[in-house]
């Protein structure tokens, strides 16, 4: 099994468990309001939940970097070199 093909199946898991989580989830809500609360539902699904979101974790594509910043980097960039040619300038002065 390559690489894509056990993320992808990884990623299904997770998707499997958050909905059974949430599932169980509303089962807790819904024996609350039943007056005749199980607190099983409620570990269980928060195992489940907490399983699903590693999955997820563990098989997400890593990050790219969206460029969000990257005027605020230029111009930091531009302030380092400016001051790393006083910095050379002083040098060759003194």
């Amino acid at each position: 099994m390559d690489e894509g093909n056990r993320n992808d199946f990884i990623s299904r898991i997770g998707t499997f468990f958050l909905l059974i989580g949430i599932g169980l989830m509303w089962l807790f809500v819904v024996s609350d309001l039943n007056k005749a609360t199980n607190f099983f539902f409620f570990i269980l699904g928060g195992i489940l939940l907490f399983g699903a979101w590693y999955f997820k974790r563990i098989s997400a594509p890593p990050r790219k970097d969206a460029g969000r910043f990257s005027l605020i980097r230029k111009i930091l960039q531009k302030q380092r070199e400016a001051k790393a040619k006083k910095e050379a300038a002083k040098k060759d002065k003194g």
